[in-house]
């Protein structure tokens, strides 16, 4: 298949509606690390170390939403807490090598981590240019906000559907909205106060099917509030349809990888089962996994649109939704 016959968006599941202007957008590594983000996976390029890497803190999350893989499978998740040790392996290697950011979570919730804004302190320290992760800010705290701003943290990315009590508690269940929404407000107050642009507070929420956004209302309530608004795609969760051919080749095996709690290496951050496990950062490099042959051939068959014939990527819930959007 040739190149032109592929499609491949670095971010098409991802919409603002809100942005602040921000000096970081204007620094020149900063650039390129975002013109590499689009244009490697577009030209196919595997560069010599990833751009980003998941790290997950812990695989454990405080809340049961519906529309959320970590609740779906919840009884097939080796619960856990990511090492202090394990975190300095990764971001060890990854700072010799050029990485250029990390992400606190994939699967759970990392404010529950007690050592959380160690990790962001230490991949601060390291010259790690975009560090955050996303959260339900049920523990954002007046003492964790603090720590997370001395830490250094770049940005934060608070879910919540809707801006009414309602919406939100009936999405979001064991969360509640006014506990989330002055933790949100505190911390944005403990900025001003600092003198300080970080962490940038993301508001995003998951586009619903049964529930009806007005966007408008939605950017109007919280653009008052966050730095940023923006939504999500949905991705159905429970249904994955197999054996779908398509020419959409997925973007993040040549942006990223995931590391899970346990250490356990991904081509991407939505491989649930670890279907794709590329071994240990206990037994192997990054890089060396980055290169390795498994790696090489999971992208030659996205590059050839046969994508279904890899396990973890048949009825995958990203390629799934990007695939029904080409359908339209």
């Amino acid at each position: 298949m040739k190149r032109s016959d592929v499609k491949i968006e670095a971010d098409s599941n991802f919409h603002f509606l809100y942005q602040k202007e921000s000096s970081t957008f204007h620094d020149d590594l900063y650039k390129e690390y975002r013109r590499r983000w689009k244009e490697w996976p577009k030209e196919f390029h595997v560069g010599d170390f990833p751009l980003f890497i998941d790290i997950e803190a812990t695989s454990i999350c405080n809340l049961k939403c519906p529309f959320c893989a970590t609740t779906f499978r919840n009884g097939k998740i080796k619960k856990g807490f990511i090492s202090f040790e394990t975190v300095k392996r990764i971001i060890d290697e990854g700072a010799s090598e050029g990485l250029y950011g990390v992400k606190f979570n994939i699967r759970g919730e990392p404010l529950l981590h007690p050592e959380i804004y160690k990790f962001i302190r230490y991949a601060k320290d390291k010259g790690l240019i975009d560090v955050y992760f996303n959260t339900n800010a049920m523990l954002l705290t007046e003492d964790m906000a603090r720590r997370l701003i001395d830490a250094g943290l770049d940005r934060i990315s608070i879910s919540m559907e809707g801006h009414t009590k309602e919406v939100y508690e009936r999405q979001r269940l064991g969360a509640n909205f006014d506990i989330v929404l002055s933790n949100i407000k505190r911390t944005q107050a403990m900025k001003g106060r600092l003198g300080v642009r970080h962490p940038t507070i993301r508001i995003q929420t998951v586009m619903l099917p049964d529930e009806k956004i007005d966007f408008d209302e939605y950017k109007g309530f919280w653009s008052k509030i966050a730095d940023e608004v923006a939504y999500l795609d949905y991705k159905e969760m429970k249904v994955r349809r197999k054996e779908i051919k398509s020419n959409w080749a997925c973007p993040q095996i040549w942006q990223r990888m995931a590391v899970w709690w346990d250490g356990t290496i991904l081509p991407c951050n939505h491989d649930d089962d670890g279907l794709l496990s590329l071994g240990s950062v206990s037994k192997i490099k990054i890089k060396e996994a980055w290169h390795s042959k498994k790696m090489d051939e999971i992208r030659d068959i996205h590059k050839k649109g046969m994508a279904h014939k890899v396990g973890a990527c048949d009825g995958c819930y990203l390629r799934d939704s990007e695939i029904m959007k080409l359908e339209r």
